[in-house]
């Protein structure tokens, strides 16, 4: 959602009107720029006051950017006054002395960034001013999720994710077997044949010298079954 910022320009009248040059100057560096909706009063109406000026004041709505050839205390106090209650707050180009009340309350209310345009050189800087805190306004917040306490590990792990159980090991399978003695009795099905039958074997030669035919081919027998072929 885009960011906006309301943007009261109020004419300067009476011994301000000195002012209209610069007036004038304002009002045509702000016509048509982004995010910035204008709102031009000749006056601040008074409370008891209903006309055209009154019902500006009231279709304003959040905070309020207000540029002014008068004093900021007396713009908040009129606001209040015509059912706008606003927060007067600093910013680079306004310190207001800090209220000797207790404004706890007052963050609720909408912010009044306030331009005194009396001062010299004021209107040469309020376009970028006001860029400034459109773009204040408009830095993102983050809220940090912490996973509840005593969980250390996330729920929505997939099917066929390995998880740990209380007293395995998520070692590789292989790898408890292999410092495991060779007497345990978690040794693989079959190991102990392919171990007989990759350890050399040692056997006497068949001698035909002093033998007869059936005694030779008993021997070779029992040589054969002591080779476990």
């Amino acid at each position: 959602m885009a960011v906006r910022l309301n943007v009261v320009v109020i004419r300067p009248e009476g011994a301000a009107t000195r002012w209209s040059d610069t007036f004038d100057d304002c009002l045509g560096q702000l016509l048509g720029r982004p995010g910035l909706d204008l709102v031009l009063l000749d006056r601040l109406p008074r409370p008891d006051e209903v006309g055209t000026e009154r019902l500006a004041v009231e279709t304003i709505q959040g905070d309020v950017a207000c540029l002014a050839w008068t004093d900021g205390d007396f713009v908040a106090e009129r606001f209040g006054q015509l059912d706008k209650p606003v927060h007067r707050v600093a910013h680079r180009r306004d310190r207001p002395p800090q209220p000797e009340i207790d404004t706890a309350g007052m963050s609720s209310k909408p912010k009044l960034y306030f331009f005194d345009m009396r001062v010299p050189a004021a209107s040469s800087t309020i376009v970028d001013d006001l860029q400034h805190l459109l773009e204040v306004r408009r830095t993102p917040t983050f809220q940090i999720l912490t996973p509840p306490t005593g969980s250390t590990a996330p729920s929505n792990l997939p099917s066929n994710s390995p998880s740990k159980s209380p007293g395995k090991s998520n070692d590789l399978p292989g790898a408890a077997r292999s410092t495991t003695k060779s007497g345990d009795q978690d040794r693989e099905p079959g190991s102990l044949s392919r171990k007989k039958a990759e350890s050399p074997q040692s056997f006497e030669p068949v001698s035909h010298d002093a033998e007869t035919d059936g005694d030779a081919l008993d021997k070779l027998l029992d040589d054969l079954d002591a080779c476990d072929l």
